[in-house]
């Protein structure tokens, strides 16, 4: 059987040879149906090729879908597959063989070159047959193999043929046919279709350049020739013309030719190919339509409106010019009533939907609806449109299908109304109060507002004269003043006070505005609104703006402008009634207000406050002006009066305040400092004065506070002085002129010299020698006391190194801190000038007063808490004379202690300087804290400390502070005779 199949293969081919095999299939098997079908490439669908009905051929072509049939099996699986079940009922064509009972089915696949399965060589069996593998396996595996190339070639050419005739069906739909012409040889190819455009027949007509155009019409023929002979002779690929041609029996047909040229690498025309379309029908009703549309367009321009029609069955709408240029779009994007609706406003698109709805619905025969077109993202400036329509045409069952209509632009109108609209809500709910007169000044109309504020209803007030609301405070003057401006400017503006309906009156801020016509006076509109609130408002701001709020003092501002508005009315000679031309001005301040806020509390300081606040006011007279300066400060300014009067006034005051305070039970002691200043002799500015009465009051509380410094010429030397001083003292801070002295501190038991004190010493080329009870204030009130301390410590540590290079390791230098130094001036500098001399911390002590910390709180406690984590220790000095030392031992927690020499002085002749000088001993003692005794400076004094058992001893008794190198001898002297280096 093999042997007979590849025989068959080498004497026929094609459709011949698929006819050979379906007939050897027959003699073979004996199928009642055999075909043999081809595959797209997918797999998705079969088509037969050839079919045989018991050895008969069949002209029938089926095709069937391969998914969920027999063939989708033998695919997945490559070989043969046999199926035994009553076929008829599941087969995919079962159309074609409901009339044959057939059981059994055997698909064997055809492959291609690259065993890909192509197609089938389908069997359908009507009487019992029994498929063996062993016997017929080889011989499917042949007829698979032979038949592929053969299906595919005959697939192809089926897809082509069928593909030729589609093309040639819609040609012939769209009167269009394509052509071909060799340029060399002058034969052309026409399709069908143009034949039957030219009305010729394809066996007596052969295309040529001769033949063609002779069918065209003789005013067309030169035009299409030359125009066919310049594309040829030019560089052109393409050309497209409309032409006429005349058919043998004198019909007129019109073309268009549409062709593309190609060229060989010469550019050479070698070959034409294009197509031809009869367009007559389309031109006949385009030159009908276009002579109806410029009769249709003449109308519709005349028409100021714009006209639509549209077709509720078909959904064609139809529209004038004029339609788009009052809707102001391009009718470029409106393919139908879907675009058109699409481009109207959100909010008003339903409304259009439902009225064309219910013309549809027959639910009536006109609409008349207004809407908005979108504008992109600004609504504010869309435009209205009032669309209109009307039935006019009914099919057979009276269903609608017909609506002509107009459209308008309202925009104009919509937005009057809208303003008119805006504006009654805006004269009914805004809360400015409204008046409308007539031109007789009768009241025609109020608002909401003027109801509101006045207590007149609209009823009640309409028809009477405004001149009702009248609170009797202003003269007639002042209605003239108002009618005058009304008259000739056209408006009034200002405050005044009317009267409510019940009586109370009330101030308003009122613009009244003239409404003209042609000169003549139709309205007079007043606006206004109760102004109570602000007016309290500005009361209490005022108040709150001139006044301290916690003393109901006037308050700085205010009093530095009263102070500048007397002494500039002073000066003022030509309006000046004043009987004196002087004044005095005190500055306050309370001497020690913090320790109340740190004792009790800022409430309690704040209740301090209002108190001598209350005491100032009872006590001044009553040319005084009095203030709260600011913190626990206060000025006075006390006119007409010489610097003598407040110099009494301000004793009193101090005489006062001595006197025990009660404040929330607990009695107080109070005390105050206070400078005076006096106008001309201080100042003639009140800068001046305010300046030089600080400085009178800070002298004050240099000379012991609880007391009145007077500003006059000594005390201005004295200030002229201490600015020369501080300038000499920078320049020697920066020249580094500044010295620093050591004092020794000798331990008591030992006789050795274990510290020393660095002491600042200043030398002026012109001043000589200055005391640091001198220029150290000088440095803290002028802010030099940083740069000091610096140079002053820096100084210390380069001689204690020194020191220690010489062999004394132990020795430890206590260096004074001022409190101003530590709020004004950064303490790191400590640390890396220790570290660049490396020096041990241990060998440092700060020392610093006892009311050093207390006064600046815990911010120098931390400080101090940073020098003692690096093992720099702490010395309290001057201990004994601040007003709280327990608390300082306390709060400080020193290393040691140094009673202040106001004790040691009197030491010998004093029970109650040794019982002090003894307590801190013991006291210190039991704490473990160090004590040295300053000042000591006679044996007597030696001798008492020692029985006390005062570990450390400095003063005169052993040296003064002297400089580095007699440091060094002290050192070598008594150390060295001890054994102690």
């Amino acid at each position: 059987m093999v042997t007979t199949l590849k025989a068959l293969k080498r004497n026929s081919y094609g459709g011949e040879f698929i006819q050979e095999v379906l007939h050897t299939v027959y003699k073979t098997l004996k199928p009642t149906h055999c075909y043999i079908a081809y595959f797209d490439q997918k797999h998705h669908k079969a088509t037969s090729l050839a079919y045989s009905i018991n050895d008969r051929f069949s002209n029938t072509v089926f095709t069937y879908l391969i998914n969920n049939s027999l063939c989708e099996k033998m695919i997945s699986s490559g070989k043969p597959y046999y199926f035994s079940n009553n076929i008829s009922q599941i087969y995919p064509f079962n159309q074609i063989i409901t009339s044959y009972s057939l059981q059994h089915y055997l698909g064997i696949p055809i492959f291609s070159e690259s065993s890909e399965v192509v197609g089938v060589l389908g069997c359908l069996f009507e009487h019992p047959y029994f498929f063996s593998e062993e016997r017929y396996g080889e011989w499917c595996q042949v007829l698979g193999d032979i038949l592929g190339s053969d299906v595919q070639y005959l697939a192809v050419l089926s897809e082509q043929k069928k593909l030729l005739c589609e093309m040639e069906e819609y040609q012939q739909e769209a009167q269009l046919g394509n052509f071909q012409v060799d340029i060399a040889t002058g034969s052309a190819y026409w399709s069908k279709e143009i034949y039957r455009i030219f009305q010729c027949e394809i066996d007596s007509f052969t295309p040529n350049e001769t033949t063609t155009n002779q069918y065209i019409h003789p005013d067309d023929r030169t035009r299409i020739l030359e125009l066919r002979r310049d594309m040829l002779d030019s560089n052109s690929m393409s050309y497209n013309v409309i032409y006429r041609i005349v058919l043998a029996e004198g019909e007129n047909k019109y073309l268009r030719e549409h062709c593309h040229i190609l060229r060989d690498i010469n550019g050479i025309a070698t070959l034409i190919k294009g197509i031809v379309q009869d367009i007559t029908e389309f031109y006949y009703l385009s030159n009908k339509l276009d002579q109806a549309s410029d009769k249709l367009s003449v109308t519709y321009n005349a028409v100021t409106e714009g006209l639509w029609e549209y077709n509720l069955e078909t959904q064609v709408l139809l529209t004038s010019p004029k339609f788009w240029d009052i809707l102001g779009i391009n009718e470029t994007p409106v393919n139908n009533i879907y675009d058109w609706v699409m481009m109207i406003h959100n909010d008003d698109r339903l409304a259009v939907i439902e009225c064309f709805s219910s013309l549809r619905n027959g639910d009536t025969t006109s609409i008349d609806v207004e809407f908005r077109l979108k504008s992109g993202s600004n609504d504010k400036n869309c435009r209205w449109f009032n669309c209109k329509g009307n039935i006019i045409e009914s099919n057979s069952i009276n269903c609608y299908n017909r609506i002509v209509g107009i459209l308008i632009d309202i925009t104009d109108a919509v937005v009057a109304e809208q303003q008119l609209t805006l504006a009654k809500t805006v004269f009914d709910n805004t809360s400015e109060c409204i008046v409308i007169t007539d031109k007789d000044n009768n009241i025609i109309s109020v608002n909401k507002a003027f109801e509101k504020v006045t207590g007149y209803c609209h009823a009640d007030i309409v028809g009477e004269n405004p001149r009702i609301l009248a609170s009797g405070y202003h003269n007639t003057a002042f209605y003239k003043q108002m009618w005058h401006s009304l008259e000739t400017t056209g408006t009034w503006q200002g405050q005044l006070n009317n009267r409510r309906s019940d009586g109370i009156v009330y101030p308003e801020e009122m613009t009244i505005n003239k409404i003209e016509d042609d000169h003549n006076v139709i309205n007079y509109v007043g606006f206004f609104h109760d102004i109570s609130s602000r007016k309290q408002t500005e009361k209490k701001l005022k108040l709150l703006a001139n006044n301290d709020t916690l003393t109901g003092l006037m308050n700085r501002r205010h009093f530095i402008e009263k102070v500048e508005k007397y002494i500039a009315q002073i000066d003022d000679v030509s309006t000046n009634k004043l009987s004196t031309s002087m004044c005095s001005l005190l500055f306050i301040d309370l001497d020690d207000f913090k320790i109340f806020n740190d004792l009790y509390g800022h409430d309690f300081g704040d209740t301090v406050l209002q108190k001598v606040a209350d005491i100032l006011r009872t006590t001044l007279c009553e040319y005084s002006v009095v203030c709260r300066y600011g913190g626990d400060e206060y000025a006075v300014l006390i006119k007409e009066q010489d610097v003598n009067y407040a110099q009494r006034i301000a004793n009193r005051l101090v005489s006062i305040m001595s006197q025990p305070i009660q404040c929330n039970g607990i009695d107080i002691n109070l005390t105050i400092s206070i400078g005076i200043s006096s106008y001309p002799e201080s100042g003639t500015t009140h800068q001046a004065l305010l300046k030089n009465a600080d400085y009178a009051m800070y002298e004050q509380k240099w000379l012991g506070r609880n007391g009145v410094c007077v500003y006059d010429q000594q005390l201005q030397h004295e200030y002229i002085r201490k600015l020369k001083l501080r300038d000499k003292l920078k320049h020697a801070i920066n020249a580094q002129k500044i010295i620093v002295h050591y004092q020794p501190i000798v331990d008591n038991k030992t006789g050795n010299v274990c510290k020393f004190e660095a002491l600042a010493r200043w030398h002026d080329d012109q001043e000589g020698f200055i005391s640091p009870g001198v220029f150290i204030p000088i440095a803290e009130r002028y802010g030099l006391i940083g740069m000091l301390g610096q140079l002053v410590f820096e100084k210390a540590c380069a001689d204690l190194d020194r020191i220690h290079r010489s062999g004394f390791t132990d020795v430890v230098f206590s260096i004074n801190h001022s409190v101003k130094e530590f709020s004004q001036h950064n303490q790191e500098y400590i640390f890396e000038t220790i570290n660049n001399y490396n020096l041990p911390y241990s060998a440092i002590m700060i020392e610093i007063t006892e009311s050093t910390a207390l006064d600046d709180g815990k911010n120098i406690i931390d400080i101090l808490a940073a020098f003692r984590s690096r093992g720099i220790a702490i010395s309290l000095d001057d201990f004994g004379t601040g007003y709280s030392s327990l608390a300082a031992i306390i709060d400080i927690k020193p290393d040691i202690i140094k009673i202040d020499r106001s004790f040691i002085v009197n030491i010998e002749h004093s029970k109650e300087s040794q019982m002090l000088v003894s307590l801190v001993i013991d006291l210190s003692r039991k704490l473990k804290v160090e004590v040295v005794a300053e000042g000591v400076e006679t044996q007597a004094q030696l001798d008492i400390l020692s029985e006390m058992s005062c570990h450390y001893i400095q003063g005169f008794y052993y040296s003064p502070a002297v400089a580095i190198d007699d440091a060094i001898t002290i050192l070598k002297a008594r150390n060295s005779a001890s054994g102690v280096r």
